[in-house]
């Protein structure tokens, strides 16, 4: 039952913060939803910001899944397409939500120790990927893929920063992409590239126009 309690709150919270932002949502109209009081909320969260955390937290914990989820089983030609179809396909991402916005303002610790853990998390991946990379020939084996691992959490840390440094960032998507492309044409093998050739040249012509 209190497990329960603790679930439905975060739940709600979830929903409701990303839709109107932290500010916007208190305690009270928390309660209010779920009908509970503000005694037993504080059972399970000792202050709103320990139930922020906790949402931050799970946000960190479900990229990790997703990865792992749309990642299982491809090579590494295969995730380099996707990332590349994934960035295409980036149509909101100036738009930064109501949340961002808000840890950005009324949460900075809270904002600074998220993205400080989301570094950790996209070093660790880009690792284990960039492993992946050379053993399958991909990528370069001369480099030191721990150092090029942080370079790469770098690279993503600043657009997470720059989303939020502002609500209409015009450049997010445009310097991520000129970054990454620099970035991955000094580390994919001479046979990466070939087999990137090889790619562009057996897609169909239906494929090749659908941009």
């Amino acid at each position: 039952m209190a497990e329960n309690q603790r679930e439905n709150i975060v739940l709600a919270a979830s929903e409701k913060m990303r839709l109107l932002g932290i500010r916007s949502v208190s305690v009270d109209d928390l309660c209010h939803d779920l009908g509970i009081s503000k005694k037993t909320f504080y059972v399970h969260f000792a202050t709103k910001d320990a139930l922020v955390d906790e949402l931050l937290r799970r946000r960190e914990q479900q990229l990790v899944e997703d990865v792992e989820r749309k990642t299982k089983g491809k090579k590494m030609i295969d995730l380099l397409f996707d990332f590349i179809k994934v960035t295409k396909d980036l149509k909101d991402v100036r738009q930064v939500p109501p949340l961002l916005y808000d840890l950005k303002k009324y949460y900075p610790q809270q904002l600074t120790a998220h993205l400080q853990r989301l570094k950790i998390i996209n070093r660790d991946i880009a690792a284990r990927y960039l492993q992946q990379g050379v053993e399958e020939g991909f990528f370069r084996p001369d480099l030191n893929m721990e150092a090029v691992a942080r370079v790469l959490a770098s690279l993503h840390q600043v657009m997470l920063d720059k989303l939020a440094e502002a609500q209409n960032h015009p450049s997010i998507v445009q310097d991520s992409k000129m970054a990454m492309d620099i970035f991955m044409r000094g580390l994919i093998s001479e046979e990466g590239e070939k087999r990137i050739r090889e790619r562009f040249a057996n897609r169909t012509p239906q494929a090749a126009n659908r941009k």
